[in-house]
């Protein structure tokens, strides 16, 4: 389960260089962010909390960030692909 984020990783590379669209990148995406809402919510648990954080606008960002990096890693596939191809 520890190594299971950086697996979704290497997948979301592999997506993009298979040429597949972004659809399967989110839902790639929003897998992990399933798996890192408990180790977040734990983190945040442990260290004190500002009054006005809203626990919502942490997983809307949470999200957002996921699909960043997930893209990232997508499109690094797609350039390796076309690289390797051309």
């Amino acid at each position: 389960m520890k190594f299971l984020p950086y697996l979704l990783l290497i997948f979301s590379f592999i997506i993009g260089y298979l040429g597949l669209t972004f659809v399967y990148v989110f839902a790639v995406a929003i897998i992990s962010t399933l798996l890192m809402f408990a180790p977040r919510r734990r983190q945040l648990r442990e260290q004190p909390q500002a009054p006005d954080q809203n626990m919502l606008l942490d997983g809307a960002f949470l999200i957002a960030q996921q699909t960043i990096l997930h893209f990232i890693l997508f499109a690094l596939g797609i350039f390796m692909a076309r690289m390797l191809v051309g």
